[in-house]
């Protein structure tokens, strides 16, 4: 069987981010045909040094990727040479938004103060008739035509010079908000819905009005539990998955209902 090119997974990635993308190296490379096998989970676990369960987490997002298909008691089953388009955003923590950066590029549209009214207070949890700056833009990956998502970021006035003379961060916005301004980002709230996609942002993201979509908000709290930063993220719903890796504590005892 052929074995994966030797190369060290490196240490700005998540272990089974990193043996992923090896993996989709020599997939897309040809190393591995259409309709070859991958190396068994144990072979891939003592050729680059990671736990078994770090090559399951790899495989998974190879096949959300839709290049490999898993078949029980034969293997792992490369089916295409280049991933669908679609971004599979994993995380375990806010650490892996840093990943999500990475991968994809925000370009900048729109800057301007906005003040919130009844509705916008609601979203950003704030008293009505306070200022944020509002930024706009698209989120593109790489070698794709179509943008992934629009993007609408709030921001607390306090920290509105922080994308001064930036275009295209390179950083998550509410890290480029800490390295500035010192404040630290304790807790992130996300909440992902359906929505129809609506005619505007339908003609901006290349689809048919009405098509489904994924809107995911984050808010960025600091430590004194203050929100300082809401991104709300409008995804086709074939362009764009998201998939969470939660654990129980030690000793936890799941509730009924679960």
């Amino acid at each position: 069987m052929t074995q994966p090119s030797p190369q060290p997974l490196g240490a700005g990635h998540t272990r089974y981010m990193a043996l992923a993308q090896a993996l989709i190296d020599d997939i897309t490379s040809g190393r591995y045909a259409v309709g070859a096998l991958l190396p068994t989970e144990h072979e891939l676990s003592a050729h680059f040094g990671v736990s078994r369960h770090t090559v399951r987490e790899a495989i998974r997002r190879l096949s959300e990727l839709g290049l490999v298909t898993r078949q029980p008691g034969v293997g792992t089953r490369v089916r295409a040479l280049r991933g669908a388009s679609r971004y599979v955003h994993s995380s375990t923590g806010m650490g892996d938004l840093f990943q999500y950066v990475r991968d994809v590029r925000l370009v900048l549209e729109q800057q301007i103060e906005i003040i919130a009214d009844e509705e916008l207070a609601d979203l950003l949890e704030c008293r009505p008739g306070q200022a944020w700056l509002k930024v706009a833009g698209e989120r593109r990956v790489a070698g794709e035509e179509q943008p992934i998502a629009l993007t609408q970021v709030y921001i607390d006035w306090a920290y509105r010079d922080v994308l001064d003379g930036v275009s295209t961060p390179d950083l998550p916005l509410y890290a480029m908000i800490e390295q500035r301004y010192g404040i630290v980002a304790t807790e992130v709230r996300q909440q992902i819905s359906a929505v129809a996609i609506d005619e505007e942002s339908a003609a901006a993201l290349g689809v048919e009005p009405g098509t489904a979509g994924l809107r995911v908000i984050r808010k960025y709290l600091n430590a004194a539990g203050e929100i300082f930063e809401v991104a709300v993220n409008l995804h086709p719903g074939d362009r764009f998955s998201h998939s969470m890796t939660m654990r129980l504590e030690s000793g936890s005892t799941p509730g009924r209902g679960a």
